[in-house]
């Protein structure tokens, strides 16, 4: 399934649009008579949003759960928006007639949770990342106001801008803060900033 991420803001009263075209494959196993499986594979990048006066933020593939890490969100995200109420890993021959038959522009139904929005401070810098909850998008750029994040099944290529945008995705060393040897924190206390990787700016079939 190739689909297209939008995301919607109000910009000073505007309506502005950004998007990037991502593309999920979901796959069905069966080892046994009883035992049933599935696994997905996610190509695409983060989306871009650039706004007047040299604003951006970008809307990853990943969802921060707060007090833990990064998880997929459209793996699952994207089932439930489709209306598919069996997970990854119970999908069900209906459930793939569905996936198939999905067409037009929908809003994300994923029981009101989205993917994480980021910022940096200078991009970059990668070690100038920050986390922003949607709804305070205003707190960091006055103005702009988050109104929706949908998706529209597409034909269309697959979004490739991130690295030429972000060259530092292309180092292969650590980018971003870490704690010191020595040090150990649980995930539980540890900031977006000493979680995130390269890896969470693309889907699993992408990094």
């Amino acid at each position: 399934m190739r689909y297209r991420v939008i995301a919607t803001v109000w910009v000073d009263g505007i309506l502005l649009e950004a998007s990037t075209v991502m593309e999920m494959y979901y796959v069905s196993t069966h080892s046994s008579l009883s035992s049933k499986g599935g696994g997905t594979r996610l190509y695409g990048e983060a989306l871009i949003f650039d706004m007047p006066g040299g604003r951006t933020f970008y809307i990853l593939p990943d969802e921060h759960i707060h007090q833990y890490d990064l998880v997929q969100f459209w793996e699952e995200g994207l089932l439930k928006t489709l209306g598919v109420k069996n997970s990854v890993g119970g999908l069900s021959a209906d459930d793939f007639k569905k996936i198939r038959a999905a067409s037009g522009r929908m809003p994300i139904r994923f029981f009101g949770r989205l993917p994480t929005f980021v910022a940096f401070g200078d991009e970059q810098q990668p070690t100038t990342i920050f986390e922003i909850e949607n709804h305070r998008l205003s707190q960091v750029f006055p103005g702009v106001i988050f109104k929706s994040l949908e998706l529209e099944i597409t034909a269309e290529p697959l979004t490739k801008k991130l690295r030429k945008r972000l060259p530092w995705l292309n180092i292969q060393k650590q980018v971003f803060d870490r704690d010191p040897p020595g040090k150990s924190r649980s995930i539980r206390v540890k900031p977006l900033t000493h979680l995130i990787t390269r890896n969470n700016f693309f889907g699993s079939g992408s990094k």
